[in-house]
């Protein structure tokens, strides 16, 4: 911004208003002055041809009527030499040199329009030095051929004219002056709401979040701007508690494996000469490998939603259960079966489709008594992947809280040692990533976590 022109948004809005105010009137004060001046000189030129009709009738019939007033007129004969002319004539232009007759052979209806100019030299009524209009017509008075030119006094004009000026001159300034006003308390009101979001704005502090910008009545552009200004610090809030939850919660979560892997290896070696060291090592590895699922299950979470492109490829989610399934026939503890109805081909990526599935069975197989049972089936253009185990299951009440990372829960389902407590949390942020949903139902009478995908091309 240039040092002359102010950096207030109201002082160069007042400006602004009032130099196009000033260019517009001045435009239009010099135009209609200009269609004025045409309208006044052309009914003049009017009048005098009326006038001079008059005193050429006159002259016809032998029995001339000068004008009256200060009317400047002038009468010459076929030779050129002044028959008739008015006192003013020679008065104001004392070297005044008559005007021409009309040519030799003109018509009885000839008329002119021509120019004269007045010199009136040491004449102190100078403004008589000027350019006239002057309007002949020819005569034939019987004898001789006269031609009678009257000239086009602009006076009226002129008086009519200076009367417009005088009233502009003026008017043009106080309406300038009334517009920057105007503009001056318009932008004044209508930056009030601003300057309140601005306050409020100032107020918000990584401790005040909860402080919302006031939103104005009115359905304009600063409403706008509020009602989204607020949405931000709600989303800005969200986010924040959002993340003061994650934290303390991982933090806890960490807190444990690292304080019993200090503690084994701090009571370890002060009896050093009776520790078991394989079983002291066995227990940090176990310690060591839930710290890094945690970190791992984090760093997954952490990834943002947009960032990551959608899935492209082909993923038969039939040999996906296969494959979790067989693998877990192998390992200790409740039988995994599987109930699955033909392929199901769904957009994804393998192995994020696998580590849905496997954190919903290592989730059922925590809780199961003696069975987890598997079932794959369609059902109105989606693949169903239902994982069934026999535990206590999960209380209505607390069937959407699971999802949340950290949960616990107060009966017989509340995690042991060997979760994250993110399990649930990943698959349904791998479902909804994939198009599709993932949510808890009474599985009679334990669990059942149902997951939803869209078939490929269907």
């Amino acid at each position: 911004m240039s040092g002359w022109w102010p950096s207030s948004v109201r002082r160069s809005t007042a400006l602004s208003a009032a130099l196009l105010c000033a260019v517009v009137f001045t435009l239009g004060w010099l135009g209609t002055r200009e269609l004025l001046s045409s309208r006044l000189s052309s009914s003049a030129v009017s009048a005098t041809r009326a006038e001079l009709a008059r005193l050429a009738d006159s002259y016809r019939i032998g029995q001339p009527v000068p004008p009256a007033g200060d009317a400047l007129f002038e009468v010459v004969d076929e030779a050129g030499r002044p028959v008739a002319s008015s006192e003013n004539l020679r008065r104001w232009d004392p070297a005044w040199t008559p005007l021409p007759p009309a040519p030799a052979g003109a018509p009885a209806n000839w008329e002119v329009t021509t120019k004269a100019t007045l010199k009136p030299g040491d004449h102190p009524q100078w403004r008589e030095y000027r350019e006239y209009t002057v309007v002949g017509k020819v005569i034939d008075s019987g004898e001789r051929q006269l031609t009678v030119y009257l000239f086009v006094l602009p006076w009226d004009t002129l008086q009519t004219l200076g009367t417009f000026d005088d009233t502009l001159v003026f008017f043009v300034p106080f309406a300038v002056l009334i517009t920057a006003l105007a503009a001056w308390l318009a932008a004044g009101r209508a930056l009030r709401p601003v300057e309140a979001i601005r306050r409020e704005l100032a107020e918000v502090s990584g401790t005040r979040l909860d402080r919302r910008v006031p939103v104005p009545p009115s359905r304009d552009e600063v409403a706008r701007l509020a009602t989204t200004t607020n949405a931000t610090l709600d989303r800005l809030q969200q986010a924040y508690d959002q993340q003061e939850r994650f934290v303390a919660d991982a933090s806890h979560e960490l807190r444990s494996p690292l304080a019993n892997l200090r503690t084994g290896l701090e009571v370890a070696l002060t009896h050093a000469d009776r520790a078991d060291w394989p079983a002291v090592a066995r227990q940090s590895l176990l310690d060591v490998q839930r710290l890094q699922r945690i970190t791992a299950d984090l760093l997954q979470l952490a990834v943002d939603p947009a960032e990551i492109p959608a899935p492209e490829g082909v993923v038969d989610l039939a040999d996906v259960v296969g494959e979790q399934v067989a693998e877990r026939a192998l390992e200790p503890g409740p039988a995994v079966v599987s109930d699955v109805d033909g392929p199901m081909p769904v957009s994804g990526e393998p192995v994020q489709l696998e580590r849905l599935l496997r954190n919903l069975l290592d989730n059922a197989v925590r809780h199961a008594c003696s069975t987890v049972t598997v079932r794959l089936s369609r059902e109105a253009g989606e693949a169903v992947l239902e994982v069934i185990d026999d535990g206590p299951g999960i209380p209505a009440a607390d069937r959407e809280r699971v999802f949340d990372r950290f949960a616990r829960l107060d009966d017989a389902r509340a995690r042991d040692a060997g979760g994250t407590g993110l399990g649930l949390t990943l698959a349904r942020d791998i479902a909804v990533r994939h198009g599709g949903s993932l949510r808890a139902a009474d599985g009679d009478p334990g669990a059942r976590l149902i997951a939803r995908l869209p078939l490929r091309g269907m």
